[in-house]
């Protein structure tokens, strides 16, 4: 499947919405090679207009802005930027070290020093040679002296720091996003690590230097590599023969690794390549140029799972009992007994759909059940983030108090086993919101402080038996609402919104490979549940349950209350 164009946005623009990690942009450590065959025309041509070269006697500024237009022109290793530069800097200067995202287009100012110019620019985004995407702060500003010498009677740059300038409109046609696909650390899940990158002939090595080169910084200690560390490619680029992409490895790989390592990098590398470009359909792993003979068939076979999904049933609340609704009907849960007691809110299930978990109404206890009949209380608290069970049945709530501390319990176990999560940077933060991803790897985090809603992805790094002992800095998610709760809907897309009984609400889809999506608003939704994709989205509305058609929303039963799938 080819790259999808980026951020396609319905009901909202978001010129340079989220912050995935992950931007983008072709790395620059040792040389990079045109690949054979990579790529259909289609993807060759989409590296934007050829800009203009410098013309004759142009003032400093009139050159510097020139240099800057010509950053929309990757073609022939951006060939006519470097015309703008001295023979010199030209043989040195390295486009993709690191491309600022602008909203506008910069001034170019004469300073006081003859040959020197002062770029100023308001800066949105920037994106790293490894290809990762980072939001500026709101208002971001940032200038660049730049210095210029004549060379044959002819001002051209001699001093201006690597990489290019590309105003939004200007970076969403030149670059897309694509997912590296790394593992959880049992090797059952692929999780995938968002990166940004010019689109054209080198994208597939690319793909495979940084892939190389391990996960982005919030990823780190989550997520692994069958690749040994310091592994790189044994040659400059990455061709396409027949529809395979040939990935050349030295001699160390295959003498530190054993056959099932071997399948694991495969996987690894088809994953993140096939599909990528219409012209890739499988990997071919090669030491030396020499084919290596791995089981395509085994590999496959032991291929991690990519999207899991999740039950098409939800648990719900009706008449303070948990059920099971499906297709707007619901059943008792067999097993666990009456929880009218307990008055429960916010309940959660199991992968396997045998472990629940909900909230007393004062927020203060996290109460499991089982359908062998365990049940108890697990923890308490203040202000208790909504449950979540991640996929290795560790169960996950948060104190909202303001103290952003994390806890988990491995499910099953009630009134014992309550461990603390290492979570150094929430500290002093509101959480409102904490859910954990499909693969167990990443946690969705909202906080909501002064008045201002911060939406994360974190890394879940885990010790040896599996036990969640850190959550990593998270990575921040731009969205145009206030925000307290928000659900994984997939691999890279959670939906959020700001849960109000009387205010106008707004759910959005947000993707970390920067679409966003505004959903239909709805006076007053209170709860809100997500299954497989954006056409399995659920609010509570007073007493009824909607689910969200098409554009709009449907009633599906009332007083069915608080649904969650599982996870």
């Amino acid at each position: 499947m080819s790259p999808k164009p980026i951020r396609i946005v319905l009901g909202l623009a978001m010129a340079a919405a989220l912050f995935l990690t992950g931007c983008s942009s072709i790395p620059t450590s040792g040389p990079v090679g045109l690949s054979e065959d990579s790529g259909n025309a289609s993807q060759q041509n989409q590296q934007g207009p050829a800009p203009a070269g410098p013309q004759d006697n142009g003032s400093p500024q009139a050159i510097v802005q020139g240099f800057v237009r010509a950053g929309i022109g990757s073609q022939d290793e951006y060939a006519v930027a470097r015309s703008y530069l001295t023979p010199g800097l030209s043989s040195t200067w390295k486009p993709d070290q690191r491309t600022l995202v602008l909203s506008s287009a910069p001034r170019v100012v004469a300073t006081p020093t003859p040959g020197t110019v002062r770029i100023v620019m308001a800066v949105t985004a920037t994106v790293d040679d490894q290809g990762i995407y980072r939001d500026a702060a709101d208002g971001a500003t940032e200038s660049l002296d730049v210095t210029l010498q004549k060379i044959d009677g002819q001002w051209r740059i001699g001093k201006i720091p690597d990489g290019i300038m590309l105003q939004s409109r200007d970076f969403n046609l030149l670059f897309d996003s694509y997912s590296l696909a790394f593992y959880d650390p049992t090797y059952t899940y692929s999780v995938p690590d968002v990166r940004w990158f010019v689109r054209g002939p080198r994208v597939t090595t690319s793909l495979v230097r940084v892939l190389l080169n391990g996960p982005a910084d919030y990823l780190k200690g989550a997520v692994v590599s069958a690749f040994p560390e310091g592994t790189t490619l044994n040659t400059p680029s990455v061709p396409i023969v027949s529809g395979a992409a040939e990935v050349d490895l030295p001699q160390q790989v295959l003498d530190s690794s054993d056959q099932k390592q071997r399948e694991r990098m495969l996987n690894e590398l088809s994953g993140t390549l096939v599909g990528v470009l219409d012209s890739i359909s499988s990997v071919r792993l090669m030491i030396n140029q020499r084919p290596l003979d791995i089981d395509a068939g085994e590999a496959a076979r032991s291929a991690p799972v990519k999207q899991k999904q999740v039950p098409a049933s939800q648990v719900a609340v009706v008449r303070n009992e948990l059920v099971l609704y499906q297709g707007g009907g619901y059943r008792p849960i067999d097993g666990i007994g009456s929880v009218a007691a307990d008055k429960p809110i916010d309940p959660a299930m199991s992968y396997d759909q045998r472990r629940f978990a909900y909230l007393s109404s004062d927020r203060r206890r996290l109460i499991s059940r089982s359908t062998d009949g365990t049940r108890g209380t697990v923890f308490t608290g203040s202000a208790l983030t909504r449950p979540s069970f991640d996929p290795f049945d560790w169960l996950w709530t948060a104190d909202g108090s303001g103290a952003g501390l994390v806890y988990t319990a491995a499910a099953g176990r009630p009134g014992g086993g309550v461990n603390e999560v290492s979570a150094p940077w929430l500290r002093g933060r509101t959480i409102t919101n904490l859910r954990l991803s499909r693969d167990g790897a990443r946690a969705l985090i909202i906080t909501v402080d002064d008045g201002k809603s911060s939406i994360w992805i974190s890394g879940v790094r885990r010790a040896a038996d599996g036990t969640p002992r850190e959550l990593t800095a998270g990575l921040p998610i731009r969205s145009t609402h206030q925000v307290n709760t928000g659900v994984w809907i997939g691999d890279t897309e959670i939906v959020v919104m700001g849960a109000s009984d009387k205010a106008s609400v707004t759910p959005e889809v947000l993707s970390l490979d920067g679409q966003a999506q505004e959903l239909a608003p709805v006076r007053g939704a209170t709860s809100l549940s997500g299954g497989n994709g954006t056409q399995e989205i659920y609010l509570q509305y007073g007493q009824e349950l909607l689910v969200r058609v098409d554009m709009s929303w449907s009633n599906q039963a009332t007083g069915v209350l608080d649904t969650a799938f599982a996870g």
